[in-house]
């Protein structure tokens, strides 16, 4: 894989894209009403953009990397146990979790993910509602390689726990 370049316009059409998916969920109109309600505090919309920027960043990384086999999206929160919160306190804490199963770990994938996280930092902002608690549309990609996954270690136990199944957004279809 040669160098790549990932620029705002990438990002803005994945924004644009899972808007489009937040609007046929929720029944929105049209684009202005759907991010009015995203910035006025909306959880439900908020979590159907969450949901499609996680499928559009799932399709980007398996296009551009041939070792990507699946994008999986999870709550760390399930994960660890961490309970108690409830109604929107535990919607804010959310942001984009995904864990990526690949083939192996590379510099260039881990270039890839960083360049995104760093996208979606600069992009955020025209996202965030009053109720935000600054993580609601960070970024947050794992990797976890063939080794992983076989031998259930890491983020690869994740990926075939029985209590906590993290959902597949994006698959390779070989």
């Amino acid at each position: 894989m040669g160098t790549v370049t990932i620029d705002a316009t990438s990002i803005e059409n994945m924004i644009e894209n899972a808007l489009v998916f937040c609007i046929r969920k929720t029944h929105f109109p049209n684009r202005e009403e759907a991010l009015a309600a995203i910035r006025t505090g909306d959880c439900c919309a908020c979590s159907y953009l969450r949901y499609g920027l996680s499928v559009e960043v799932g399709a980007y990384l398996g296009g551009i990397d041939t070792s990507v086999r699946a994008v999986y999206t999870y709550e760390p929160e399930q994960c660890t146990g961490v309970g108690g919160l409830g109604g929107a306190e535990q919607e804010g804490m959310g942001g984009i979790n995904l864990i990526v199963s690949a083939d192996r770990r590379s510099a260039a994938l881990s270039s890839i993910i960083a360049s995104l996280e760093d996208g979606f930092s600069e992009a955020r902002d025209g996202l965030v509602c009053s109720k935000a608690n600054g993580s609601c549309y960070v970024l947050d990609v794992k990797v976890a390689d063939e080794q992983e996954v076989a031998s259930r270690r890491g983020y690869g136990a994740l990926l075939s726990s029985l209590y906590v199944a993290p959902l597949r957004v994006w698959p390779r279809s070989d």
